[in-house]
């Protein structure tokens, strides 16, 4: 080859080899600034950014399309979230990450086969992993044996708004005003959460009007800031002191998670103060306050755990918390453990897409066992779970009755605040008694006793009839009186009732017989 010939090869060789060297450094450039917003929780903006990169390297398409499912997923997403995970495989993805989490994003959007497949193929590189394990059981419970309660479940339109609103409380026991958490109220788009895309959260609270609805709901702590969101509030018994959660922002991504208490005193409340719980950790989030003030329960990413973010709590020491306590694996799993709340009688709530559930998020009752040692924790079941993400619960107290957050319904994740209650489940004896042709007879004496402690007694109508409203769970006899006739007699039991329903019962008396002499 001529010398010149020579030249102009070997310039055009390097040509090329140096725009490769640029196309990849340029490609691995922009895979990385979308990292970068992902690693810091910046999910919304990383949403954004993994969208708009179109590489024609498998190999970062892959990468890319991962990420971007992880940040859809993140934000709860899970229909979205699936379809990058079956991309980023199909381009050859080798994280064996992207099967556990194709299989929870499958399991919320109810294909439970196809999730299941996942989990297993997860298993081959992980075995034994006990979030992979509990994602099976979940499937198959789902498919086999959902646990269904009477609870009702339906939205609370009031305290309901476009954005996420969620962890609804009250204030020790008042039950006259309820707080919650909520993203509403940014419209322009310098005020967006990064993570979220939504707005800025702040800590509302609204009032119960005198139809037992709620009046709208006002800011009660924080501001439209989109470097400070301030969530999951929850009030001491006594309603003087609420713990919440702020997390801060700066232009690196997230700073942080951090628990703070405000304190009311004559009737005003406080600044917040910021609490300092243990060793250094990006997150210690979601208080929730024991009824008797001495224990705090939370969240935290905190080494000690079993992976994701855990539960935790410290003791009450005169004016000091004690060191962070784990609260084991009875209770955390290789995933999330996250929204505790306690109630007034002490059991302890919390959400878990770990644990074997419906969906992804699921809330879980866990109440501690003295003589083993160990908390017994118990899935809440459907339609309190659903196969989106449910968290945030609060009772009314002592009755079955209260608020949720949840997605459900929600092709965004955005959740909503939905109430609960259990309907009591009543019998209703509906009697009637005649004589032997037939014929009512009014005004005989009808006694009713159980063996629950209920006596009443009532008369017949001019029709013959009476009616009794008794309780579950007891043993009843009706005993009918009426002047000329011999007594009736009917038993009957409510044991084992699990509805409201009527038991109907037609008492016929026979005349008593002349005296004769």
């Amino acid at each position: 080859m001529p010398g010149r010939y020579k030249l102009v090869f070997f310039t055009i060789l390097g040509g090329v080899l140096l725009l490769l060297m640029m196309s990849g450094c340029s490609a691995e450039a922009r895979l990385a600034s979308g990292v970068k917003l992902y690693r810091t929780g910046e999910y919304s903006q990383a949403v954004t950014r993994f969208r708009k990169m179109d590489f024609e390297n498998r190999y970062y398409r892959a990468q890319a399309s991962f990420y971007l499912a992880m940040s859809y997923y993140k934000i709860g997403q899970a229909q979205r979230a699936s379809a990058y995970f079956q991309r980023a495989l199909r381009y050859g993805l080798s994280n064996p990450e992207a099967y556990f989490f194709l299989g929870q994003s499958l399991r919320m959007r109810q294909e439970y086969d196809e999730a299941l497949a996942a989990y297993e193929e997860f298993l081959k590189h992980d075995v034994g992993n006990r979030a992979a394990l509990n994602g099976i059981t979940s499937c198959k419970m789902a498919q086999n044996n959902p646990v269904q309660t009477r609870f009702k479940v339906e939205i609370n339109r009031s305290l309901s708004s476009r954005e996420s609103d969620y962890c609804p409380t009250y204030a020790g026991n008042d039950y006259s005003t309820v707080f919650f958490s909520s993203m509403r109220g940014s419209e322009k788009k310098r005020d967006k959460n990064k993570i979220t895309g939504q707005g800025s959260s702040i800590i509302y609270s609204a009032i119960q009007d005198g139809r037992g609805g709620w009046e709208k709901p006002v800011p009660f702590v924080g501001d439209v800031d989109p470097l400070t969101d301030d969530g999951t509030p929850s009030f001491t018994a006594d309603g003087k002191a609420m713990y919440f959660t702020r997390c801060t922002y700066s232009d690196e991504g997230p700073s942080g998670a951090s628990i703070m208490v405000m304190k009311k005193a004559g009737g005003r409340w406080g600044q917040p103060e910021k609490l300092t719980l243990g060793h250094d950790s990006l997150v210690f989030a979601h208080p929730a306050i024991s009824p008797d003030g001495q224990t705090l329960y939370f969240v935290s990413d905190q080494p000690g755990g079993y992976g994701g973010k855990d539960l935790w709590k410290v003791s009450r020491r005169g004016n000091e918390w004690g060191m962070p306590e784990n609260l084991g694996p009875d209770i955390n799993t290789p995933a999330d453990e996250m929204f505790p709340y306690v109630r007034n009688d002490g059991r302890l709530y919390f959400s878990s897409d770990g644990l074997p559930g419906y969906g992804g998020l699921d809330i879980f009752e866990a109440e501690w066992d003295e003589n083993s040692g160990e908390w017994i924790v118990t899935n809440l079941g459907v339609p309190l779970n659903s196969p989106a993400h449910d968290f945030g619960i609060v009772f009314r107290g002592s009755r079955q009755e209260g608020f949720l957050s949840s997605s459900r319904g929600s092709y965004r994740g955005v959740e909503q605040i939905f109430e609960f209650e259990l309907p009591a489940i009543e019998a209703f004896l509906k009697g009637k008694v005649t004589d032997e042709h037939d014929n009512p007879l009014k005004d005989a004496e009808v006694y009713v006793v159980g063996n629950n402690g209920l006596n009443r007694k009532t008369t017949t109508s001019d029709n013959g009839t009476f009616t009794f409203v008794l309780e579950p769970d007891a043993n009843y006899i009706v005993m009918i009186v009426a002047e000329g006739y011999y007594n009736g007699k009917v038993s009957l039991s409510t044991y084992g009732m699990d509805e409201s329903d009527e038991f109907e019962r037609v008492v016929i008396l026979k005349k008593t017989e002349p005296l004769t002499r």
